[in-house]
């Protein structure tokens, strides 16, 4: 019977059922849209944001060098050691830097290198120190005992431009070390997890504050805006509905006040008007979300140039919402309803 009733009500009005179903099926669209790209977009803004450089450097834990780096965190996707060390050039000092140039290279892609990296018996000074010692490329430059090639010039607009970098085994057999200075680290998600990882392995662990700061704040604020957007739409959509039920519950007045003139209790009542809150907010849940997967790909694509991965818990997600908004937005009609008195309905009053 309940069932029945429910069923009966809804195909009589279909014209504001379906008015509902659309105002939560735009709503249950842009939640779906927003949250597959929210889900995604730390993920693959924080993998293109780390072609920007590292966000972390590790330190010895104790002595003054790392001998072997051996984190295994999965949230760490590149690490480039370094080896600093001064050598004499021409009876000057000069800082050298020992390190997988290839390596370090792909973490820095803002290098300019006028040249070729070098090769065991080549040298690729920064800008700076090439101007100090007036060097170019192919030019020959003696360390102590050992003759080198100049196969590059590095440009890098920071201090490395002070360096002369060569590879890391070179390095350790000028300066006698085995070990690095410091490692640079590609962190892909939470840095704060991965600081408390490598500190618990013994080494310590800086921030490069600007890098890390500015991403995580990127990426925060990116989301902030999603929700923000969602909020506004599901409020306009809630409120959609809530006018539509409110209008029906107006004109279902006579029907009301005879269903409570037979007996009908005001649990009985509500029940009836939550079940049609339900089907309506389930049916725009399910066509808003294969609306919004397209609308995500189409954002995606167009916005953030990625392709956005269709996750299943979105689905569920959705549906609770949009029922959820259904619902809330059926209260106060409801409310409305069974405060009607049918003695005064059934006067004509």
């Amino acid at each position: 019977m309940f069932a029945r009733l429910v069923t009966k009500s809804l195909r009589v009005r279909r014209e504001r059922l379906l008015i509902s179903v659309i105002a939560v099926m735009l709503g249950a669209a842009m939640v779906t849209s927003l949250l597959t790209i929210s889900l995604d977009i730390r993920e693959k803004m924080g993998q293109e944001l780390r072609s920007y450089g590292a966000n972390l450097v590790v330190l010895p834990g104790e002595g003054e060098y790392i001998n072997q780096f051996n984190a295994t965190h999965s949230s760490i996707i590149g690490s480039v050691p370094f080896l600093y060390f001064k050598a004499e050039v021409n009876t000057k000092k000069i800082e050298f830097a020992g390190t997988d140039l290839e390596a370090a290279r792909k973490m820095n892609p803002w290098w300019h290198i006028e040249g070729a990296l070098p090769e065991q018996e080549e040298v690729l000074p920064g800008i700076n120190a090439a101007n100090k010692q007036g060097l170019k490329i192919g030019d020959p430059l003696n360390v102590g005992e050992k003759s080198f090639k100049v196969s590059g010039i590095l440009d890098t607009g920071t201090s490395d431009d002070n360096r002369i970098f060569i590879p890391m085994k070179t390095a350790q057999q000028i300066s006698g070390k085995s070990g690095a200075t410091l490692v640079q680290l590609s962190v892909l998600g939470d840095i704060d997890k991965v600081i408390r990882y490598l500190e618990n392995e013994g080494y310590k662990v800086k921030k490069i504050r600007q890098v890390a700061e500015s991403e995580k704040a990127l990426l925060d604020k990116t989301q902030l805006l999603m929700a923000l957007v969602s909020l506004f739409v599901l409020s306009a959509a809630s409120l959609s509905l809530l006018s539509t039920m409110i209008t029906s519950v107006l004109e279902r007045s006579r029907e009301i006040g005879l269903m409570k003139a037979l007996g009908c209790g005001n649990g009985r009542l509500a029940a009836i008007f939550l079940a049609e809150a339900g089907v309506m907010g389930i049916a725009g849940g399910i066509l808003g979300y294969f609306i919004g997967l397209l609308l995500s790909q189409f954002i995606g694509m167009e916005i953030f140039d990625m392709n956005v991965s269709i996750k299943p818990e979105v689905f569920i997600l959705t549906l609770l919402i949009s029922t959820m908004v259904a619902t809330v937005a059926s209260l106060l009609p409801i409310r409305r309803a069974i405060s009607i008195d049918p003695v005064v309905i059934l006067r004509g009053e």
